[in-house]
């Protein structure tokens, strides 16, 4: 599952959950961004910027895989952070899949504060069990599929009723139905809605993990150059809105000119079955 950007955009909605899972003290009003660590060529997962100029800047990375050097470069990111922000005291922290994936690397596992996500989300379930934060991450937490789908409703209601702002409600929606999607990657949108007793969902290419893989599919086609970057698009955006893609389907669009998928990539937000998308087909070829 996509789990780094999600969990980005969910604390990103809320940054003072992170502190109320690791018990750390609160900044008080504060703002999760991202920052680009121009000597390592990449960006930190997210770094957390309070109101408070006397506060320190947080720098959180969430690890989902082996990776020897995480400690190593989230020092190096808070390094740079810091000297960016005018020497602004820092802190480090880790949220890790599983203890398995810490390689406790010394010394700087007692710089680098370091959680295993699962344990401190189910620490604040025992605590609080209808807490948003708890009800958005149950597809990470629930192992079996079939209690996942039979309290989902319960669960996307807690988010919806909540006391949280509209926007942060919003973004923790959209968080929990793209992550409800990767789970079941055979149920096609009317079935997730059913699963959520809601009329209906946002369309895909409507909601933030729609427009990332859009822009994921625009990109590979810009660089793939033009034939086959554009088919790349297409099927990057119908295999996110449709699972998977008949292979008479692919035939077809592979069978199109550079111009005719151009054509056919600017109507795929209006398909909605398979059946819209060969008459789409059928049209972009006359």
């Amino acid at each position: 599952m996509k789990t780094d950007k999600e969990l980005y955009r969910a604390f990103a909605a809320v940054p003072d959950w992170l502190f109320l899972l690791t018990g750390l003290p609160s900044p008080g009003k504060c703002s999760l961004r991202s920052f680009t660590v121009k000597a390592l060529e990449r960006d930190a997962d997210g770094v957390v910027v309070p109101k408070d100029p006397m506060q320190p800047l947080t720098v959180v990375e969430f690890q989902f895989r082996k990776d020897e050097t995480i400690y190593t470069r989230t020092v190096v990111e808070m390094a740079a952070v810091q000297e960016a922000s005018q020497m602004r005291a820092v802190q480090g922290i880790i949220f890790f899949q599983n203890n398995g994936l810490d390689p406790r690397t010394q010394p700087w596992k007692h710089v680098v504060r370091s959680f295993v996500l699962r344990d401190v989300l189910e620490a604040l379930e025992s605590e609080q069990p209808d807490h948003p934060l708890v009800a958005v991450s149950k597809p990470l937490l629930v192992a079996a599929d079939g209690t996942l789908e039979a309290e989902a409703v319960r669960h996307y209601r807690t988010i919806k009723s909540s006391d949280l702002e509209s926007r942060a409600k919003t973004a923790l929606l959209d968080v929990f139905v793209s992550w409800l999607q990767q789970r079941f990657k055979s149920k096609r949108k009317q079935e997730i809605e059913a699963m959520l007793a809601v009329d209906e969902l946002p369309p895909l290419e409507e909601t933030e993990s729609g427009k990332d893989l859009i822009r994921i599919g625009e990109k590979r086609g810009k660089e793939r150059g033009e034939k086959r970057g554009i088919e790349k698009a297409i099927l990057v955006f119908l295999r996110a809105k449709f699972k998977t893609v008949p292979r008479a389907v692919q035939n077809k669009i592979h069978q199109l000119t550079a111009r005719q998928k151009e054509s056919f990539l600017t109507c795929l937000p209006e398909c909605e079955s398979i059946r819209t998308l060969n008459a789409r087909i059928e049209e972009c070829k006359r």
